[in-house]
């Protein structure tokens, strides 16, 4: 299959150019320098469309967004421009140029009061810019196309990310002292599992919106913990330089789903769930750090 990736650069877009390539995909990486999702305007989406005729595209993911939760509270406008026109542009281009869309939004999309995860029949309730802007991307990407595929995520790490729980490895090698929440319960999301979800996803399955998190739940700091924790039984300890808190001693600005958790109740319908727990993913992420000689 032809497949080209928006976001390449990104931390789940390294992920899909290294998974489908190792699957034997051809792969376009599509870099923020060459499609910058900010500028959404006419002679943008004729480049991406272009780009996508000419390298034959069966399918396109969209791994590019704003992701600055607090930030999108500032810069409202730049947040809408990307996780909403831009996914849209995304969407259009694809559908011009016949290729089906891989668009990724957000468990921030659920206000995060329910006494169970949110399925994907649940109705959204943002409560941030940042949740907002993702919201419309998903009803512009529905509108723009039929032939596509809705994803919410959430809580991801990965090898080489940029975003908290990305670095806490290094964090605590550091020897950073950090307050962790110990109230908020997610569902830590490792990026390599994820990316081999949305192949299998995008390969066999059937258009429509779908969750795909690792399975369980925790906070992060139960998180941080099983990391020390998995760390010590592989010989490489990691000082624990962490303590809990309670969500609202940490300060923010924009607000968080008390909540955070996804039920991927489509995946399992359709026979497609492959996500691993948060603790296996974890597992497999350190042995990655280790391979890579940053554990």
């Amino acid at each position: 299959m032809r497949v080209s990736v928006v976001g390449a650069s990104g931390n789940l877009g390294r992920h899909l150019c290294e998974e489908l390539t190792a699957l034997g995909h051809q792969v376009d990486p599509i870099s923020h320098a060459e499609c910058d999702l900010a500028e959404p305007h006419r002679e943008q989406l004729y480049r991406l469309r272009d780009r996508l005729t000419a390298f034959d595209s069966h399918l396109c993911y969209n791994a590019a967004a704003y992701t600055d939760v607090d930030g999108a509270e500032r810069e409202t406008d730049r947040a809408f421009l990307i996780n909403a026109l831009g996914a849209e542009l995304v969407a259009r281009a694809a559908e011009d140029a016949g290729a089906t869309v891989c668009h990724i939004s957000t468990d921030f999309v659920f206000g995060g009061d329910a006494k169970r995860p949110y399925d994907e029949f649940d109705p959204p309730n943002p409560l941030s810019a940042y949740a907002r802007s993702k919201r419309a991307g998903e009803e512009l990407v529905l509108r723009a196309t039929r032939r596509c595929f809705v994803v919410r995520v959430g809580g991801l790490y990965g090898h080489g990310g940029r975003n908290f729980f990305s670095t806490l490895v290094s964090r605590l090698r550091a020897g950073q002292f950090l307050s962790l929440d110990s109230e908020r319960l997610v569902s830590p999301t490792w990026t390599r599992a994820l990316a081999q979800q949305l192949i299998v996803l995008c390969e066999r399955g059937e258009h429509g919106v779908y969750h795909a998190t690792c399975q369980g739940s925790t906070t992060w700091h139960g998180f941080a913990t099983a990391l020390c924790e998995e760390a010590t039984s592989l010989g490489l300890p990691l000082a624990a330089t962490f303590t809990p808190v309670g969500s609202s001693e940490l300060k923010t600005v924009a607000a968080r789903p008390a909540m955070s958790l996804l039920e991927p109740h489509m995946l399992r319908l359709r026979g497609l769930l492959r996500m691993p727990t948060w603790r296996e993913a974890m597992r497999g992420y350190l042995h990655e750090l280790i391979t890579a000689g940053q554990l």
